[in-house]
């Protein structure tokens, strides 16, 4: 029997290449990274109902030439609204800062056009694909 979690997380990152897919048919999703915007997880863990409308899910999608950015409405993690189309080239200093922490990562992404970084929460469940995705963009790093 299959962990219900490790399906619903492959089942994420198919439907964020498939929506990179539909943005742009030419681009090769490589790399897909799944963080949650809000308060610290511990904090939203004592208003658990009520926290889910305070966060929204993120599908940061790496792909051969760009970062593609999407968002998934309240009470429904699921990529529908793309945000951002980010070309590598331009992806200089897209990560301000890590935290890491034994369950939950913080991971700070400035976003073209926003003020101050979005903090993104990560699993760390997630922590394979949020080291893979730091060696592309190390914190803090301007790329040549």
């Amino acid at each position: 029997m299959t962990d219900p979690n490790v399906e619903l997380k492959l089942q994420l990152k198919s439907e964020a290449r498939q929506a990179v897919l539909r943005a742009d048919p030419t681009e090769v999703p490589r790399l897909v990274l799944i963080g949650i915007d809000g308060p610290s997880q511990y904090l939203m863990g004592l208003f658990a109902p009520m926290s889910l409308l305070l966060i929204n899910t993120y599908f940061i999608t790496v792909t051969n030439r760009s970062v593609y950015v999407h968002r998934g409405p309240r009470l429904r993690n699921r990529p529908e609204n793309l945000l951002h189309v980010i070309p590598l080239a331009q992806a200089d200093g897209l990560v301000t800062r890590v935290k890491r922490g034994n369950a939950w990562n913080a991971l700070y992404l400035q976003f073209p056009g926003n003020a101050k970084p979005t903090r993104l929460n990560i699993s760390f469940h997630l922590g394979d694909e949020m080291d893979r995705f730091l060696k592309k963009f190390p914190e803090g790093a301007v790329h040549a």
